[in-house]
């Protein structure tokens, strides 16, 4: 089965950098989250086509991801993974929407705190890191690595998704081909800054508090979504950061895990088009 996007590579800061790319009209960026297999692909392929037949899609593995080469300690600091797709987003040449699973809700903020100027709107889906302090209780996920089997990264996903269709022979496969291609990458990346919870949250600051704590400066219109059955923050834990917000929108699905555009497509593309483009 073809594709439905073109799989394009860029300059940025001197990093081949992969992103996939579909569809006509105003851009929207999309961020994967930080775990050693999250990408563009795995992340958002389920969703690009129903979002492109609106919005031209761009979905970013950022650096040390996907097919994106990371360099080495430089790269490991969230607000150097922030500044590197500021870079990114500059060389598109226009202002954009952004959307960032997880780990990467926390970077569409520093995104929209650092360059405001760029960004449009702010989807934030299912983000643990982004919307408050990692709990002290808090267990790190596991991840796979070079030496974990496709058994056990099978067993791993069927716990990820609520659906277990999801859970494909391709998808373990490919999940198994970027745990082993970025293993190195993310192994020194979280020995550096995410060996527990209390560590992460200090990689999480910005400007000297957790990035949560600027909800209320944030410029542009925010939506939230959220799954019920989220692993991490519950849609519970996201209404004191929506709360904190002044041009918000929040929207709740049920049976769906962390990666609620994957488990329902085009539910989570309609609500999310709808919000972008009501600005117009």
């Amino acid at each position: 089965m073809e594709r439905p996007w073109n799989d394009l590579y860029v300059d940025v800061s001197g990093v081949r950098t992969h992103y996939m790319e579909a569809g006509e009209g105003e851009t929207l960026v999309l961020v994967h989250g930080g775990l050693v297999w999250c990408c563009a692909e795995l992340t958002y392929g389920a969703v690009i086509e129903p979002l492109s037949r609106k919005l031209r899609v761009v979905a970013v593995d950022t650096i040390g991801y996907g097919m994106t080469q990371g360099r080495g300690p430089q790269d490991y600091a969230p607000s150097s993974q922030g500044d590197f797709l500021i870079e990114f987003i500059r060389r598109l040449g226009t202002r954009v929407h952004l959307a960032g699973n997880s780990h990467g809700g926390w970077l569409v903020q520093y995104i929209a705190h650092e360059a405001p100027e760029l960004v449009r709107r702010v989807v934030i889906i299912n983000s643990l890191n982004g919307t408050s302090p990692i709990p002290h209780s808090y267990a790190l996920p596991w991840e796979p690595d070079a030496s974990s089997s496709q058994e056990e990264i099978r067993r791993d996903l069927l716990a990820f998704y609520v659906n277990p269709a999801i859970v494909t022979p391709v998808r373990v496969e490919r999940t198994h081909f970027y745990a082993v291609r970025n293993s190195d990458f993310a192994k020194s990346r979280r020995a550096a800054i995410s060996s527990n919870p209390e560590a992460w949250n200090r990689s999480l600051t910005y400007r000297g508090h957790h990035i949560s704590h600027y909800a209320d400066r944030l410029k542009t219109p925010v939506l939230l979504t959220w799954s019920r059955e989220n692993r991490g923050a519950s849609p519970g834990d996201a209404l004191e950061f929506f709360n904190r917000i002044d041009d918000v929108e929040m929207c709740v699905f049920a049976n769906a895990g962390h990666h609620v555009m994957t488990e329902h497509p085009e539910r989570w593309a309609s609500v999310a088009t709808d919000f972008l483009l009501s600005g117009r």
